[in-house]
């Protein structure tokens, strides 16, 4: 029977203490991979924390071999601030981290900034004994949950292949395929170039923890260990995806008049076709009614109105477009309801 136990990784931070990194670990009856799972890098990307934990309590009672070792609060400063960063502030762009976006910073640094020495005191305690691993994040939730394989390794590729996701998107490698890493980067490309396969991937929304996102994401964890032997069974839902957003026939679709989008009874991933309504605005102008209709048939990548910084402004979260708006993207796969690709 499978063994869970939960560890901690202690790290002195400059502005918040020493502090204390909880892990999950469950060992199996047999050796064999080691699967790695980090979760939360930023405080407002929760969603991967329940994905985990539900993933650990299936391996806890089901891991016939090798061991999974889950971190679900990566970042908890930033986590305990509500906020991207331990930087961030009220309305304050993702991008603006002041050196803090801690998913930019692995593997770390013993002396660095806090968030540096986070990711140094997790990295170094944890990562040497994984042999794959899966990074969790979430971005706003007008864009469809995406796999982010790296492109130039077959390994990674084949996580994303199996994993069940609506949408794969392969990451380039920055500055060409490298056998080791060029650091700081991110953790994935700390296992990718490193020999080691990572798969990162998006869920749809921040901030917030919806049920049916974590029951069809946790699919993908328990796929990977399913593709990996360490739990029974085969991979599930390989013939539902992914759309491969690198071949596919993307159709951005936009607000033909300025007014209120109003959504369909549509969310991203859906499956739609040609002519479908995707909602109608109501013009401010004249309160005429406009329906606007998918271009094509294929599933919605992004879905809703909104603009630059939605993650961190519920200003730009409104749903009053000008013409032009984006309010929609159709994803059409390169070869009709394709599965994946040879790797």
């Amino acid at each position: 029977m499978a063994v869970i136990t939960v560890g901690h990784v202690e790290v002195q931070l400059v502005d918040f203490g020493e502090v204390d990194i909880p892990y999950w670990q469950v060992d199996g009856e047999a050796g064999g991979p080691c699967l790695f799972i980090t979760a939360a890098q930023h405080g407002c990307e929760v969603q991967g924390v329940e994905v985990l934990r539900r993933a650990i309590a299936i391996a806890s009672a089901s891991l016939q071999s090798g061991r999974v070792v889950g971190v679900p609060f990566c970042n908890k400063p930033a986590l305990w601030k509500r906020r991207h960063h331990i930087s961030s502030g009220p309305e304050r762009p993702y991008g603006e981290d002041e050196g803090h976006n801690m998913n930019r910073t692995w593997p770390g640094k013993t002396d660095g900034n806090d968030t540096e020495r986070l990711s140094h005191a997790i990295y170094s305690a944890l990562s040497p004994q994984a042999t794959h691993h899966i990074d969790i994040h979430c971005w706003s939730k007008f864009t469809a949950t995406t796999a982010l394989p790296r492109g130039d390794r077959p390994d990674s590729i084949g996580m994303a292949r199996i994993s069940g996701l609506p949408f794969a998107s392969p990451r380039p490698s920055v500055g060409g395929t490298r056998t080791e890493p060029k650091t700081p980067c991110t953790i994935g490309a700390c296992f990718n170039d490193s020999g080691r396969a990572s798969l990162t991937f998006e869920l749809a929304g921040q901030y917030v923890i919806k049920q049916r996102e974590v029951r069809r994401r946790l699919r993908c964890v328990l796929n990977v260990m399913r593709h990996l032997g360490m739990l029974p069974g085969a991979p599930e839902g390989v013939d539902e995806g992914p759309v491969w957003l690198d071949t596919a026939t993307v159709v951005d679709v936009k607000c033909p008049l300025d007014g209120l989008f109003v959504e369909a009874d549509l969310s991203t991933a859906d499956w739609v076709e040609e002519g479908q309504p995707l909602g109608h605005v109501i013009s401010d102008a004249d309160l005429s009614t406009t329906p606007v209709l998918a271009p094509l048939s294929g599933r919605l990548s992004n879905y809703g109105c909104r603009r630059e910084h939605c993650d961190v402004s519920l200003a730009a979260m409104h749903p009053y477009a000008s013409a032009g708006d984006l309010v929609a993207s159709v994803a059409a796969p390169a070869d009709d309801f394709a599965t994946g690709r040879e790797v």
